[in-house]
């Protein structure tokens, strides 16, 4: 029983769900710094994904790794 906890318990603890923040929004950005963030992201290797309306959105825990390749 002790060992079915313990496994349950890690399984638990390994689901990490991704949050993502804006990074660009189109509203207020041009194409052409939404194409350049998109491919300084992508060289940066950050996790990123694209939303319908064009926003630019990256991954909460690669924040520090954006702004770095970004800057």
């Amino acid at each position: 029983m002790m060992i079915l906890s313990f496994f349950i318990v890690i399984t638990g603890c390994n689901s990490e769900e991704k949050s993502y923040k804006v990074w660009v929004e189109p509203s207020t950005s041009s194409q052409e710094t939404i194409d350049s963030a998109i491919k300084r992201l992508s060289n940066a290797k950050v996790d990123f994904i694209i939303e319908d309306n064009g926003s630019v959105l990256v991954n909460e825990k690669d924040l520090n790794k954006a702004v770095i390749c970004c800057s």
